[in-house]
């Protein structure tokens, strides 16, 4: 079966600039999408129709109602931090959003807003005793910041939606703001080293209604834990967890990783690991094991390169994708494409004999990557060299 991918067109240089005049300009993004990362962006140039597929925005999860969750809960129990918190029974969802496997809940626990954010493996919760650092001149702040991308905290009362944005002004995300308990979620897709502004956000605005503070950083977590190790049972689970055992200095959190895809060429072998917040590529030949964390090559949102050097004369290609990824054919310059396995969000194959960049400026192949229903959720470039 052949896969023909669409042709490659460069942008022309005054689109480029429209597009991201236009991100800067403070255009205020549908509910939940975030600006620099996660919109589609679709343009026909020269008769050829080229852009690049993103990821869906967080949505609300039905049925936010009741007490606390039981795995919530059970890592402040288990922490010995219950007697830090309102009893369980005062606690009260005020509301639940999910992006893949990664879920926040909001609550108010004895009239205090708390969030507990859980992902496959780990759960992580807010302290309800700690006040938010407030943002210069506002009510603003936040109360949880993880490596996940996730934020989440109390916004200005006089704000009906929460912009927020990097320090150069371009726009990451517009979130609602919870009209009675004042809060606020949002997956950014970004570290918590990162610096983050916010500002109010209006229905129909065309610039921004008013001035960006930037957040002082969050408290830290009453708890963040990994409550459900990792699969180390299946060929690729046992390898990752051979390997990293083997590491002369296994990472802290290395029972949260699950496993992904592998490669193996003789004694040499690259398997992919991914927790919520990282992924790693654990590497394991006759000359021990080593570990490439989130170093990552490329442009490419979301989908992007590990940086891992060849092994026994193969170079792989490995990186992450969606979590709701299922394939991915790839053109590395070869005159034929390449499907490349895609297990568990992370991608990895050799990089054929005669592999060049399609785009010999920029040193990138070209991917598209699709779920099980055959939905393109990336069809753009990746960093070959």
């Amino acid at each position: 079966m052949s896969h023909a991918l669409p042709p490659r067109r460069e942008l022309p240089p005054e689109v480029r600039e429209r597009m991201r005049a236009t991100v800067r300009a403070g255009l205020a993004p549908r509910r939940g999408r975030a600006l620099a990362a996660a919109a589609a962006v679709v343009l026909l140039v020269g008769g050829a129709l080229i852009g690049a597929q993103f990821l869906r925005p967080a949505e609300p999860v039905a049925g936010a109602g009741g007490g606390v969750d039981d795995r919530c809960w059970a890592a402040i129990a288990s922490a010995g931090r219950a007697g830090q918190v309102p009893p369980r029974a005062e606690w009260q969802v005020t509301g639940r959003r999910a992006l893949g496997d990664d879920v926040v809940t909001s609550y108010l626990a004895g009239g205090k807003p708390v969030f507990c954010e859980t992902t496959a493996t780990t759960v992580t919760v807010s302290d309800p005793g700690a006040a938010p650092a407030s943002a210069p001149g506002s009510r603003t702040g936040l109360l949880l910041r993880t490596g996940t991308g996730l934020v989440a905290g109390v916004a200005d009362p006089l704000w009906p939606r929460i912009e927020l944005s990097l320090a150069d002004g371009l726009g990451v995300t517009v979130e609602p703001v919870t009209p009675a308990s004042g809060v606020f979620t949002a997956f950014t897709g970004t570290g918590p080293a990162t610096p983050l502004w916010a500002g109010m956000s209006v229905e129909g605005q065309t610039a921004r209604p008013g001035p960006r503070v930037e957040l002082p950083p969050a408290p830290a977590p009453l708890v963040s834990v990994v409550d459900v190790p990792g699969d180390r049972s299946s060929p690729a689970g046992r390898a990752l967890g051979e390997c990293l055992a083997a590491l002369a200095e296994s990472p802290d959190d290395a029972d949260g990783y699950q496993p992904g895809a592998m490669l193996e060429n003789g004694p040499y072998r690259v398997v992919l690991g991914r927790s919520a917040e990282h992924t790693i590529a654990c590497v394991s030949g006759p000359a021990g094991a080593t570990l490439q964390l989130d170093t990552f090559v490329g442009r490419s949102i979301p989908v992007r390169r590990l940086s891992v050097p060849a092994q026994g004369g193969k170079v792989p290609f490995v990186g992450i994708a969606p979590r709701s990824a299922a394939s991915m054919v790839a053109d590395f310059g070869t005159g034929e494409p390449v499907t490349v396995p895609v297990v568990n969000g992370t991608f990895a194959g050799w990089l054929p004999q005669g592999a060049t960049p399609v785009y010999p400026e920029r040193g990138d192949a070209w991917v598209r990557v699709a779920d099980a229903r055959g939905v393109t959720l990336y069809n753009g470039s990746v960093t070959l060299r």
